[in-house]
């Protein structure tokens, strides 16, 4: 069983899923808050799951589309470079030793959920894909320790970090190529930390118009997903419904010879073992970026 916002009859819905079907969080909860984070921070798991299995007003996913499964409030941290083969094949520094994860932020409006259309300038032609393993926050915390970390974790979701790269490289800072709005993805939902194994040693695959495009394993990242959080709360408190992507593997199309750089109409997806497959069409649109 896992978790969602969906869009139901034109309404914003937290919901549970399970298969082809989903049950409202409200219908086990009348009075259930319907933002992720509060929910996850003030109501057990377990309990979600028990009322779920006695309900019986379930309903089919057919009649729903995903939301990204993020609050408003909700901040993005990414981690960059986490995997030494994409440092390499972008010409980067490879992190190491004593230095600090790379940090950079996304705002929620520049992602959309699956099934969703993902955007990018049609000015632009270095539009970019990357697969990468989001983790959920679901316990507040500053200056949280690497053993302590998993503490503090609810979840995991797929995400695609759309990149434009050349605004990405027009300064130091990655602000202007990572936040396009719309031009990332994230979902379709949340697997809760202890329905997966321990370490998250899941295997990573992004296709682009159905051809594998990236292949990798979280077991690879430079900076362990407890050292992300150790990291960014020594900065931040962190709250329920905070997210972290984690990194992306070597495969990007900036990274290929020659580049292979997206499309309007293309279709991106990306699967990770364990989780639910995030699938998204690309569009372009008229603005024009300076």
């Amino acid at each position: 069983m896992r978790l969602a916002r969906l869009l139901f009859n034109d309404a914003q819905v937290l919901a549970l899923v399970e298969g082809t079907n989903f049950l409202p969080v409200s219908h086990i909860l009348p009075d259930a808050p319907q933002d992720i984070g509060t929910l996850i921070a003030e109501y057990e798991w377990a309990k979600l799951e028990q009322g779920a299995k006695a309900s019986t007003t379930w309903q089919p996913l057919g009649q729903t589309s995903f939301l990204p499964p993020i609050d408003r409030t909700s901040r993005i941290f990414c981690v960059g470079k986490n995997y030494a083969d994409h440092a390499r094949e972008m010409g980067m520094t490879t992190p190491g030793g004593p230095a600090a994860p790379d940090i950079f932020v996304r705002f929620p409006q520049s992602f959309v959920g699956h099934g969703g259309t993902i955007e990018f300038p049609e000015s632009e032609s270095t539009f970019d894909y990357e697969g990468e393993l989001a983790v959920v926050i679901g316990k507040a915390g500053r200056a949280i320790t690497h053993g302590d970390a998993g503490l503090h974790v609810f979840g995991v979701t797929t995400a695609n970090d759309g990149s434009l790269r050349r605004l990405q490289k027009r300064t130091s800072q990655f602000t202007l190529g990572k936040n396009f709005d719309r031009s990332g993805a994230i979902g379709p939902t949340i697997t809760p930390l202890e329905q997966l194994p321990t370490p998250l040693h899941l295997s990573l695959i992004t296709r682009v118009n159905g051809h594998e495009k990236q292949s990798g394993n979280t077991a690879d990242m430079i900076f362990d997903i407890e050292t992300a959080i150790a990291t960014i709360s020594a900065m931040t408190a962190l709250q329920p419904g905070d997210i972290i992507l984690t990194g992306t593997p070597a495969g990007v199309g900036a990274g290929r010879t020659p580049p292979e750089f997206l499309k309007s109409g293309d279709t991106v997806e990306i699967e990770i073992e364990g989780l639910e497959s995030l699938h998204v069409q690309v569009i372009s649109t008229s603005i024009v970026p300076q």
